[in-house]
């Protein structure tokens, strides 16, 4: 049934800089950045933009802010997430294996964040469930889903300098957590890796036959690492960076698809070597960023294909 309210837009927006390990330069800037071109350009009000920023991100309150908006949330409605901050990967555990053919599951890393108590893909997928159809609900994840190298910088080699070298957003589990796991092993780049892969991909908001309605735009693909990068003025996310780029190219109506291709067009010519993915139903491939349809256009259409990963969107 159609709410006969006013459609709301709600927002939870989580950035990161003060870990006690490892800490970031750009991810409070990420989320100030987002919460201007929300404000300015999409129509969110600051009473529905929840803002969390470092010592306030913990496990307890993102989850808390996520599942309010969910649960307030009806058809007709646009839910942003925004997350700046470290990511990593755990062992599965008996409750979440059935979901990994590779034998890790994907973490985001809040300001407390506990190895042996993450914040897993797998959590933010309870939260989607319990979303209405119908209810436009967008992540955006400039984090880092596993450690292998990256290889660019924002500037050219010989402008860099120390003090604005980038830093990499993931954060690298400790030998005791992957050696619990005996499956665990090295690959011949020294990554670890399960023996349980079945496929070297995983998604983070696991499949997306269970992800429904969910978007997702990852800062990289889940064997890479997303950029903390000196932009312009000032640190940044990278993908966040040439998001909010992009979306003011395209005066702030551009298809999701066409969003993501050119974010990897201009982290590409800009010399990283992330790939952002897209990762929802290919039927959702053509929708605008945070631009709703009616709700009357998103009836589900019989033998609709359900996409894997969009993996890549250029060929290098």
């Amino acid at each position: 049934m159609i709410s006969q309210g006013v459609a709301m837009k709600r927002a939870v927006l989580v950035g990161i800089n003060k870990y006690a390990q490892a800490p970031l330069r750009g991810c409070v800037n990420d989320c100030l950045l987002m919460h201007k071109v929300l404000t300015e350009k999409f129509g969110f009000k600051n009473e529905n933009i929840y803002l969390l920023l470092d010592e306030d991100a913990t496990k307890a309150k993102i989850l808390k802010r996520l599942r309010t908006i969910a649960k307030k949330s009806q058809p007709g409605d646009t839910l942003y997430f925004h997350f700046s901050g470290h990511g990593s990967q755990v062992i599965v555990n008996d409750k979440t294996k059935s979901n990994e053919s590779d034998g890790l599951d994907e973490i985001i890393c809040p300001y407390d964040f506990d190895w042996n108590d993450p914040l897993r893909d797998n959590d933010l997928n309870k939260i989607i469930s319990i979303i209405p159809k119908n209810v436009l609900n967008l992540f955006v994840l400039d984090c880092c889903h596993s450690g292998t190298g990256l290889r660019n910088t924002w500037k050219s080699p010989d402008k860099m300098t120390t003090e604005h070298d980038w830093v990499n957003r993931f954060m690298p589990p400790p030998p005791s957590n992957l050696l619990k796991d005996s499956t665990i092993t090295l690959d011949n780049n020294l990554n670890f890796v399960s023996k349980k892969a079945i496929k070297p991909d995983t998604q983070f908001l696991v499949h997306t036959l269970d992800q429904g309605d969910a978007i997702l735009i990852s800062g990289c693909r889940d064997n890479q690492v997303s950029a903390d990068a000196w932009i312009g003025e000032r640190y940044h996310g990278a993908l966040t960076f040439c998001l909010a780029s992009v979306l003011q190219q395209k005066n702030y109506s551009v298809t999701l698809k066409e969003l993501v291709l050119e974010i990897n067009k201009q982290l590409k010519e800009a010399r990283f070597t992330q790939e952002p993915q897209l990762e929802c139903k290919q039927s959702y491939f053509n929708e605008k960023f945070l631009i709703k349809k009616k709700v009357t256009e998103y009836k589900k259409k019989r033998g609709c294909q359900i996409c894997n990963l969009l993996k890549t969107f250029f060929t290098q």
